[in-house]
This record gives C-alpha cells, sequence and structure tokens, in this order.
C-alpha cells in the first residue's frame, strides 16, 4: 500500500512553473493528503532553524552554508527558506518556495540574486519525500 501511494506521488506531482524569472517556484501535488504535503515541506527544511511553521506557512531562519559550485566568489553563503503549502482542491495541496541568500565578501553579506536551483531543490526533497 505505502509503495503504491508513493509511486502515486511520485506520477501525480505537476507542474515546476517559475514565477517571474528568479521569484518562487510552485508545484502543484495531487492525489495527496494536505497533512502528508505539510509534514514532506518540514523534512525538507529539516537543518534550517524554523521561525515560523502554522497556518499553511513555513519560514526558517539564516542557515550558513559553504558556497556551491556557481558561487566561487563568496567565502560562504547565509540562505532562508519561505514555503507556503496550501489545500487547492479536494486532494490537491500546491506548495510554493522562495529562497533567499546572500554571500560573503570582501568584509560583507552580498545579496546572491540566482536562487532557483536552491528552491528547486527543496521542491525535490518534498517531491521524492515517501514519508
Amino acid at each position: 500500500m505505502r509503495t503504491r501511494a508513493a509511486s502515486r506521488v511520485a506520477a501525480v506531482l505537476l507542474g515546476w512553473a517559475t514565477l517571474a524569472g528568479a521569484g518562487p517556484l510552485r508545484m502543484v501535488v495531487a492525489d495527496l493528503p494536505y497533512p502528508r504535503v505539510w509534514e514532506a515541506a518540514l523534512r525538507a527544511v529539516l537543518g534550517y532553524p524554523i521561525e515560523r511553521a502554522a497556518d499553511g506557512w513555513i519560514v526558517t531562519g539564516w542557515r550558513e552554508r559553504a558556497p556551491g559550485p556557481d558561487e566561487p566568489e563568496f567565502e560562504r553563503v547565509a540562505e532562508r527558506v519561505t514555503l507556503r503549502v496550501e489545500p487547492f482542491g479536494e486532494g490537491v495541496s500546491r506548495v510554493t518556495v522562495g529562497v533567499e541568500a546572500r554571500g560573503w565578501r570582501s568584509g560583507q553579506w552580498i545579496d546572491v540574486p540566482e536562487t532557483i536551483q536552491r528552491a528547486r531543490e527543496v521542491l525535490a526533497r518534498i517531491r521524492d519525500d515517501r514519508g
């Protein structure tokens, strides 16, 4: 039963849509109860400090990480994630994720404008979650 449900989840994840270029990403999850999508979203940001997790919103605090291969100009990077999980109909939920990042360079924090890949990684963790 659990395996069948997991494969259905993988089969029914729809629509990675970019909003406004580097803005938030959305994913629609069908045939999975809202509470399971919510729990998967919480697990997707386990390594972040959680500032808020209520009423369909998950807002993390800043978490530092090593710069990625596409961020060699920074000594370190800090990022935070905002997730919105909302019921979108019978057995359908919509997940919206935004990632804000800043890099440390020359003694100051500079906004990292390209965070779309990091947002995709958060959505992938939700999508791949077998809960």
